[in-house]
């Protein structure tokens, strides 16, 4: 249950799922980590509709299974940057146009694009828990030329290749990293 009711749109919830993912990564000499994302499946804000909050959430849950799934058998190398791009960009589009073909044929209507991210997001945070578990070190102190393979260039392309080519995530972040933050606001 949460605290107080929240609000989002016309509806309001007075209860949250989340789904919570464990990624186990291996790196090339045979080290290995487990790291652990989760996030809530935020129905209201990722699937607006009048289709009821509860057909809504079982169908992001299922989503939510088949990426898992898929996160399973994704096979390759790299900085979680890197990982959760290339799944992002090449593996989930597929998952999502197939969940909603499934639908669309049942006469249901597709989930949003934005229910699909969300779905894979918690395996997302794991892969970088882990990295930075394996590393014996915060993950975000990854996030430059030493421990990726690609620099933001790659990830914009050409139309950003110049202003982005040679910098990483790292050079845009607060250093020293804050130890507190002033507030936390939900705005709903």
């Amino acid at each position: 249950a949460t605290r107080v009711p929240l609000k989002f749109g016309a509806e309001t919830l007075t209860t949250v799922t989340c789904a919570r993912a464990r990624v186990w990564l291996t790196n090339r000499s045979g080290d290995s980590a487990v790291g652990w994302g989760e996030t809530p499946l935020s129905v209201a804000w990722v699937w607006p509709s009048t289709l009821g909050y509860d057909t809504r959430l079982a169908a992001m849950q299922r989503f939510t299974e088949i990426v898992a799934a898929h996160w399973a058998e994704l096979a390759t190398w790299g900085h979680p940057l890197e990982i959760g791009h290339l799944f992002a960009q090449e593996v989930l589009p597929g998952l999502h146009r197939e969940f909603n073909d499934r639908r669309a044929a049942a006469g249901e209507a597709p989930m949003p694009w934005l229910a699909a991210l969300v779905a894979s997001s918690p395996f997302d945070i794991a892969t970088h828990d882990a990295y930075g578990i394996l590393h014996r070190m915060p993950s975000f102190s990854t996030y430059n030329g030493v421990y990726m393979n690609r620099d933001l260039a790659w990830y914009y392309g050409p139309g950003y290749a110049a202003r982005f080519a040679g910098r990483y995530p790292q050079d845009f972040l607060a250093r020293p990293a804050p130890t507190r933050i002033p507030a936390w606001h939900l705005v709903g």
